[in-house]
């Protein structure tokens, strides 16, 4: 019988470290959601690219860091659409579009604002994305079955987890002087929406 109650005892104990533990991380359990960033929390990333020996200066932008918190925003309103690969490196977001958002996404110079209006993205937070005046650093994969302008077709989003400089970043900061930042936020992970202008 006393070993009964030891055993009880500890694993009592061990219910209550673990309560105690899953109280001091909000992120646990949490839903996906998105989250504003800050000049700080871009510091490194602006940092980054100021030491790249292809760009003069990356200052941190206000206002397309909107942008990108309505893009995060868009993202985790559809966690059943949104998948993380096992390393935890990115998170993809799959949707489908329309004729309209795929015609403006293939242009030889694609006129991202306007594609991301057409599927929604803005709508109801902050009036839309505005200028067709920046550049995605996360990828864009179109659904490569379907290349035809009839037809709607599957898109996906892949953003790296936040820390991470892809190449499709370094490209779309090619000739770019400032960028914003937001993040999707799954179990504890921030996944980061880099827009470059």
């Amino acid at each position: 019988m006393k070993n009964w109650k030891k055993l009880l005892a500890c694993l009592l104990v061990g219910l209550m470290a673990l309560t105690v533990f899953t109280a001091c991380d909000a992120s646990v359990g949490a839903p996906m959601g998105p989250k504003r960033s800050t000049a700080e929390s871009a510091k490194a990333l602006c940092e980054y690219f100021k030491n790249c020996e292809h760009f003069e200066k990356m200052d941190y932008s206000e206002e397309l860091s909107e942008k990108a918190y309505y893009i995060a925003c868009w993202v985790a309103q559809s966690a059943v659409s949104c998948k993380v690969n096992a390393e935890k490196t990115e998170l993809s977001r799959k949707d489908n579009i329309g004729n309209d958002a795929k015609a403006l996404l293939q242009m030889e110079n694609p006129r991202y604002a306007s594609a991301f209006d057409c599927m929604g993205i803005g709508k109801g937070i902050g009036g839309g994305m505005g200028v067709d005046d920046f550049t995605p650093g996360f990828a864009i994969h179109p659904d490569p079955n379907s290349q035809d302008f009839n037809t709607t077709s599957d898109i996906t989003f892949v953003l790296p987890n936040d820390g991470r400089v892809t190449d499709t970043m370094t490209k779309a900061a090619k000739g770019k002087t400032k960028l914003g930042v937001a993040y999707v936020v799954d179990k504890g992970v921030s996944y980061a929406v880099v827009l470059f202008g």
